[in-house]
């Protein structure tokens, strides 16, 4: 029996780890309604009827005594669970942080100061904020200094306040989302930008506008949707960020000016919304990218962009021990998780979101980030590619 163990066990892990990354590929396909429906509900039935397959056959006898497409399929699963899961993790583990960025992040506990039976909402999903350990009420703060070497020394000190991932509905209560943005309203910032998923309910729309309202930057607040924002009358979801003096984004380009720098800003919720037309790109001495996802992140750096801004990952919003993050809705799996990438001259910020749709968070709070630009004194490019999942030093 336990020499079946050791075949039976990596042989189900591996089953589970394709259904996983297939499951975070499909979602980041860009289907939208019925579609993406119809496809959840092939991919349950496939994950199901495998495992039956795979119960039967290891019934039956050792791999040896299995049909062909399942001993097939069985070298795979056991190839992924002894191989390519274990060293996936490995290397997502020995990430290092791109270099230049520094910063600190304080934990907010609005379930302690506000009560959390306040905080909840009666709407669907709201039971889940009700469960023990539940961080989605504990609020992170985080401020980075970004050391760039192709930023122009007039954009030095440029300070964003980057937020995504609202998902208004009313699982939480209005009284959640106002201290969330009262605490983001009272971060000085230039420039304030919306990376997408603001709603998932129609009741909510009335909040953008008094919640979106707190949030000035200097230089002016910008926004893009998300993909759960078109299936909620994403043209009026644009109108109310726009009553709330945010410049929408989506598939468009603007430019301003400042230390007499030109800087660029273009948005795009692709694959779900339009892409961002590079025909209509202007000049400028530098170039952000507002992306939905951040899968987006090669194409970026191909197309000479020299920061990204994306969330849509969520962080996972569960996290395990050493596995870090599974479901994870992108092309790349678990790779742009959260944090900071780089390539060559290409920065990365994934945030981890504030709410979402189906409201558990364990190892992975909302967060709210503060990033402020520094010219890199040492000038010298970027040749590599480097990535980081760690978290920043945290006071309370």
């Amino acid at each position: 029996m336990s020499r079946d163990l050791l075949v039976l066990i990596p042989l189900a892990l591996g089953h589970l780890s394709l259904f996983v990354l297939i499951v975070n590929v499909v979602h980041a396909l860009g289907h939208r309604g019925p579609t993406a429906d119809g496809l959840k509900i092939a991919l349950l039935a496939g994950f199901s009827i495998g495992s039956g397959i795979l119960a039967w056959e290891a019934w039956q006898g050792g791999l040896t005594m299995w049909s062909w497409p399942s001993l097939l399929y069985g070298i795979a699963c056991l190839s992924t669970g002894l191989f390519f899961l274990p060293l996936s993790t490995i290397l997502l583990q020995l990430r290092d942080q791109p270099d230049g960025i520094a910063g600190n992040e304080t934990s907010l506990d609005l379930a302690t100061s506000l009560g959390k039976k306040s905080l909840v909402g009666s709407g669907p999903h709201g039971w889940m904020l009700r469960l023990p350990g539940n961080d989605s009420f504990t609020l992170s703060k985080v401020e980075c200094e970004l050391h760039l070497p192709d930023l122009p020394a007039a954009l030095d000190g440029l300070s964003l306040l980057h937020i995504s991932d609202v998902h208004f509905s009313p699982a939480y209560s209005r009284r959640f989302f106002d201290a969330v943005f009262e605490e983001a309203g009272a971060t000085p910032a230039d420039l304030v930008v919306f990376t997408g998923d603001l709603v998932d309910s129609d009741e909510a729309i009335e909040w953008i506008v008094p919640l979106f309202s707190n949030l000035r930057g200097r230089l002016g607040s910008y926004s893009i949707l998300g993909n759960h924002d078109l299936e909620h009358s994403p043209a009026l979801l644009c109108r109310r960020l726009e009553e709330a003096g945010f410049t929408d984004l989506e598939g468009r380009w603007a430019t301003l000016e400042s230390g007499g720098s030109i800087l660029a800003l273009g948005g795009t919720s692709f694959p779900w919304g339009p892409p961002l037309p590079l025909a209509d790109r202007p000049g400028a001495d530098y170039k952000i990218l507002l992306s939905h996802t951040p899968d987006r992140f090669f194409w970026a750096e191909k197309h000479g962009f020299d920061l990204m801004l994306s969330g849509h990952n969520h962080g996972g919003q569960i996290r395990f021990p050493i596995v870090g993050a599974v479901f994870m809705p992108s092309l790349y799996s678990r790779r742009f998780d959260r944090g900071f990438f780089r390539k060559n001259r290409l920065t990365l910020h994934v945030s981890q979101g504030i709410g979402g749709k189906h409201p558990v968070r364990y190892g992975c709070p909302p967060e709210i980030t503060r990033l402020i630009l520094r010219t890199d004194p040492s000038g010298s490019p970027r040749t590599s590619m480097t990535s980081s999942t760690n978290r920043l030093q945290s006071s309370v």
